[in-house]
């Protein structure tokens, strides 16, 4: 049943990907085809059928692992700025493209390599699953969770804020509010993995991250369908009046 899970997300994000195509090609919401891809592919590997061969290619070396998460820094800074600049967050788009923003991703991702060159992953395992009980993949799960929840603790306050506004259109204040919340999710998702470290919380980190990623590709889908209705009905009234 679990494995199901990101097989549908897999099947949605490159759904709502296509559907960005025609928009892409004529050079609008590209940033945002990039970021379903880079889901699909975070996505892609979570599945056993792919995973594993696409490790054994790459030397069995659980080399995958490592790419599906620092894949994920890098979708996180598509989704950060993207949804800064929708909401006219100036003040997060310069964290995220300053000094300091430059620093968390570069220091998140190094930590992420080091420590994944330190654990002893020799053979090929889903998620890592054979070698959980080592202090350093925990850490590695860790450091990998630590970039996607700085970019949510960032936007948390603007998108609850955009949520609440009485006056904006409630179709963006639909989008706002799962925002809001599958950013929550991911913010709190490093304490979760702490918390992992005495007690076993797998299923309940799983269910946060396959949750919030829902969350996080559903709003800007919801977004860009009323957009397109607005458009078509825009259209047709002004066919009609002539």
């Amino acid at each position: 049943m679990t494995e199901l899970i990101p097989i549908a997300l897999l099947a949605l994000c490159l759904t709502l990907a296509a559907l960005r195509v025609p928009a892409a090609l004529k050079g609008q919401n590209r940033a945002t085809l990039a970021t379903f891809l880079l889901i699909s592919v975070v996505l892609a590997l979570a599945i056993p059928a792919v995973y594993l061969p696409v490790d054994e290619a790459l030397g069995g070396v659980n080399a995958a692992n490592l790419i599906s998460r620092l894949t994920l820094n890098v979708a996180f800074i598509l989704v950060g700025l993207r949804v800064a600049d929708a909401l006219a967050c100036k003040p997060v788009r310069d964290v995220i493209t300053g000094a300091w923003g430059r620093r968390v991703f570069l220091g998140t991702s190094l930590a992420m390599i080091v420590m994944f060159w330190v654990a002893d992953v020799p053979v090929s395992s889903m998620g890592l699953n054979s070698y959980a009980d080592q202090s350093w993949v925990e850490l590695y799960r860790l450091a990998s969770r630590l970039y996607p929840a700085f970019i949510a603790m960032l936007l948390v306050p603007w998108t609850f804020k955009a949520a609440l506004d009485s006056s904006a259109l409630p179709v963006l204040r639909v989008a706002s509010t799962l925002f809001a919340t599958g950013f929550a999710l991911v913010s709190v998702l490093p304490a979760l993995l702490l918390t992992d470290i005495w007690i076993n919380v797998e299923v309940a980190v799983d269910a946060t991250v396959y949750t919030a990623l829902i969350l996080v590709a559903l709003a800007p889908t919801i977004t860009w369908a009323s957009k397109r209705h607005y458009a078509k009905k825009e259209k047709a009234l002004i066919t009609t009046s002539h």
